[in-house]
């Protein structure tokens, strides 16, 4: 299976405002935030339902509540920090052996705390 070449240093703003939004984020009231497109027009969530709440309550220092909402926010913050501070190669290869069983794996985590499995 192939995989996807990034380049880790076109990423470094995004990185950076994602972390900057998370830690602002976590200061707003709670009705703020993204709607998850599909989960709005289906009831069923996406693979990445919960991220920016799971992202606001890590930037709000509350690593459980987070963890309990999408374990994937956690790894996509320390990516982010990551890349943001430049401690990452400029160019990664991601094999999609790796990102398929991950991304199922959060899907499954997100369908399990709806309630559709």
């Amino acid at each position: 299976m192939p995989g996807y070449a990034l380049n880790l240093e076109r990423l470094r703003l995004p990185a950076i405002g994602l972390l900057g939004a998370s830690v602002a984020l976590a200061h707003l009231p709670e009705s703020v935030g993204v709607p998850c497109p599909l989960r709005t027009l289906t009831g069923v969530p996406c693979p990445f339902c919960g991220t920016t709440t799971a992202l606001r309550q890590l930037a709000g220092g509350h690593l459980l509540a987070s963890l309990a909402v999408a374990p994937f926010g956690i790894v996509l913050a320390l990516l982010c920090l990551l890349v943001a501070l430049g401690r990452l190669p400029s160019r990664i290869s991601v094999s999609l052996w790796v990102l398929v069983p991950v991304l199922g794996a959060e899907w499954v985590f997100e369908l399990v705390r709806f309630h559709y499995l």
